[in-house]
């Protein structure tokens, strides 16, 4: 294959890991076809690998988003490429091909939705990825399942694809690879194709002038932001490398989920940096309780900063003896009123003070637009990593503006995430939690009202609402 040069930039850089963001018909799966075949064929010397043995023989991956994508992509080219030199196996996707030191390898052609089936291979020195961005769950499927393949060899990885907003792992992976040494990333455009005609590329272009984001995403592979998002995207993943000033002031949000069969997360602050996360999985309430208790003592931190889903398992927890002054939450309540109204004339008042509103359709919403704001100016910082991270990144990106012009904001159903997600949200439901301290703050005590809402809280009156409850969950 004669490569263009936005190809040689990429296959001859030595890196181990590489995401390459092109455009339509720019050549990356081309590309790729020609690199899996180097990869199985070569020496082990020129692969660098960490053995020349292989016990089972020697396998490159190629994963497509699905198995008839595979099976209509790239096996075809495969089968051209490796014409008369590769023993095809049509059932299973496979092609064996002799190489370099003697023996066989074995190219593996799937689709991602059989991700399970790759778990425990050895042997295994090279994956490709393609349409990176299409593929759900794509962090936890690395860390657990493809990544300790080269446990054993040292191998090598490639990530492809054309951008999308909606499941942007190529923007992730571009911005965890920026410092590292040994990951590079490259970009090019439809138009560095020099086998795509000019003249169609501008047919295109004008086609599309009145859809110019298409037209970015699609020809130049731009990373395009999704203007309905509430949390930007690469203010995100800088909250787990964000730096915020540390504060005396320690909070315990437990996310008690539903009936006790999911996993019960406790998530640990100080002021606006969560500094450990711990999941447990099927804890009934005296068990959740007990658990409580003692993590306040050990971390030293007042049941008037412990806040609990009161939901399912975690309903009666607020009304404990054992767990006087901790907070009950619900996210259908009505939103905490913060803020003067502003439609009342300034220094015109029938009370010592203006009175408060809010423009939230519930609490759930009102945390949401709050967390957003502190995510995207950099205000709020995680020190959680692994399967953790990967969930809140996947389940805040989905989160939009989905106000519907009754003068209340409203942020993305909790069931419509789930829908989105295949998953319940609920690793990111223990930040929206934490934002009810940074909502109460606000509520100043030289404000009459502020007393009055400040006292309805303390109090726990909006757990009065039992009977709006079920109208209004989003939860």
């Amino acid at each position: 294959m004669l490569l263009h040069p936005k190809q040689k930039d990429i296959v001859s850089s030595p890196a181990r890991f590489k995401t390459i963001r092109a455009g339509r018909k720019a050549g990356k799966t081309a590309m790729e076809v020609e690199n899996i075949c180097y990869k199985a064929m070569a020496s082990a010397s020129k692969l660098h690998l960490s053995k020349t043995v292989f016990a089972t023989g020697r396998k490159v991956i190629y994963l497509a988003p699905t198995q008839i994508q595979a099976r209509e992509i790239v096996w075809a080219a495969l089968k051209n490429r490796l014409h008369g030199i590769g023993t095809p196996t049509e059932q299973k996707l496979q092609m064996t091909v002799p190489n370099e030191d003697g023996t066989d390898s074995v190219i593996m052609v799937g689709g991602y939705e059989n991700r399970e089936n790759y778990r425990g291979l050895t042997d295994v020195v090279h994956i490709t990825f393609d349409e990176t961005d299409t593929l759900k769950g794509f962090f936890a499927a690395w860390s657990d399942i493809f990544r300790p393949l080269f446990l054993d060899t040292r191998g090598t990885a490639n990530f492809i694809g054309t951008p999308k907003k909606e499941n942007p792992n190529l923007r992730r992976l571009e911005k965890e690879f920026a410092d590292r040494t040994d990951c590079s990333s490259f970009h090019f455009t439809s138009r560095d194709n020099p086998h795509i005609s000019s003249l169609e590329i501008d047919d295109m272009e004008k086609e599309y002038a009145s859809n110019r984001e298409s037209y970015r995403q699609e020809v130049l592979a731009e990373h395009i932001d999704d203007s309905g998002a509430l949390f930007n995207y690469s203010a995100l993943v800088d909250v787990f490398t964000n730096t915020v000033d540390e504060s005396t002031d320690k909070y315990l949000i437990v996310d008690v989920a539903g009936d006790g069969s999911d996993a019960i997360i406790f998530s640990y602050w100080k002021g606006l940096l969560e500094y450990k996360r711990v999941r447990y999985d099927r804890l009934n309430s005296s068990s959740v309780k007990l658990e409580i208790r003692d993590k306040a003592k050990e971390e030293r931190i007042p049941f008037s900063h412990i806040l609990v889903d009161a939901v399912g398992v975690g309903e009666h927890l607020p009304h404990d003896p054992l767990l006087d002054g901790i907070i009950g939450y619900k996210s259908s309540f009505s939103a905490i009123k913060t803020d003067t109204d502003i439609v009342r004339l300034p220094n015109v008042h029938y009370i010592a003070s203006p009175k408060l509103t809010t423009d939230y359709r519930n609490l759930r919403s009102q945390c949401v637009f709050t967390l957003a704001d502190l995510v995207n100016n950099h205000k709020i910082a995680s020190m959680v990593e692994g399967i953790g991270k990967d969930r809140i990144l996947e389940e805040l990106s989905c989160y939009q503006d989905a106000s519907t012009g009754d003068g209340k904001r409203f942020a993305t159903p909790k069931e419509d995430i789930k829908l989105s997600i295949g998953r319940s949200p609920d690793d990111s439901d223990t930040w929206l939690m934490r934002m009810y301290f940074v909502i109460t703050e606000r509520l100043s005590p030289t404000n009459t009202e502020n007393q009055v809402e400040r006292s309805r809280i303390v109090a726990n009156q909006f757990m009065q609402g039992e009977s709006m409850q079920e109208f209004n969950s989003n939860k």
